[in-house]
């Protein structure tokens, strides 16, 4: 600690050795005051004390910081490893989330293939089905269309039927006659469309052979009164102008004669 000096000790020395210099002129080293220590009362004793109580003080703040630091260090060391721990089961909940949360992508991603998949099939099914529909509406007015047909043919057939029925009572004679003028015999071939027509031929002179011949030939009956005549099977072969020409003369003339007769002649001429 510095000395302390006195201020009217220092102006008491200051003007008596400014008087001393002014009457002199010249003061020794030694009377001079400047080079003169101070008197100065440093009270040990009290400062020990002080110093003392200072000391207490401090190493009590000391201590007290210390515990208090000590204390704080502790709680701060508590509060990182709960922070931590904390940390930890955070860090292990973000990865337990993180999991669910792929695997809750993972499956809204099938579903959403599966939703997507699923869509495509019912837009298939249900253009499969408009055009089922369309093939059946086209198949029941086919269908419709065909019956109306059907129903229109067989009306026709009923009537040529009945017309035909009609005609074959008024013909019956008349095929009678001609079986037995023409000799020969009107016949089913197992077909009700066709009729079997056969030739007995005595043994005359110029045929090839002396004992009795027989001539056959099938005619295609139209299913209408308006379709036309065909003769579709000839035994023996006939040439086929000639025939073509006599079945024309059936389907313009509508006379059974004209048919037989014909085809007898033409038989006849195939023979010799």
């Amino acid at each position: 600690m510095a000395a302390t000096m006195h201020p009217s000790a220092f102006s008491i020395s200051t003007s008596s050795f400014r008087a001393s210099q002014s009457q002199n002129g010249t003061m020794s080293y030694s009377d001079n005051p400047l080079t003169q220590l101070p008197t100065a009362d440093f009270k040990f004793d009290d400062l020990r004390k002080r110093m003392a109580d200072f000391t207490l003080k401090f190493d009590t703040f000391i201590e007290q910081e210390r515990k208090r630091v000590l204390q704080e260090r502790n709680e701060f060391r508590a509060r990182v490893g709960e922070f931590h721990e904390e940390q930890r089961s955070k860090t292990t909940q973000i990865a337990t989330l993180q999991s669910s949360l792929s695997n809750h992508n993972n499956v809204l991603a099938r579903e959403q293939a599966e939703n997507n998949e699923m869509h495509a099939q019912i837009s298939k099914l249900e253009s499969h089905q408009a055009g089922q529909a369309s093939a059946c509406d086209r198949l029941k007015s086919a269908i419709a269309q065909t019956q109306r047909q059907i129903e229109v043919k067989l009306q026709a057939q009923r009537e040529y039927a009945e017309k035909m029925n009609g005609q074959s009572r008024l013909n019956g004679p008349e095929l009678n006659f001609w079986e037995m003028y023409l000799g020969c015999r009107i016949e089913g071939s197992g077909d009700e469309n066709k009729v079997r027509i056969l030739f007995s031929f005595p043994a005359v002179k110029g045929c090839k052979s002396d004992e009795e011949s027989e001539a056959v030939f099938e005619l295609q009956v139209p299913d209408t009164g308006s379709g036309r005549y065909g003769v579709v099977y000839m035994k023996p072969k006939l040439d086929a102008a000639k025939v073509e020409k006599v079945v024309d003369r059936l389907n313009s003339t509508r006379e059974i004669g004209t048919l037989l007769k014909g085809m007898r002649g033409l038989f006849l001429e195939a023979m010799k």
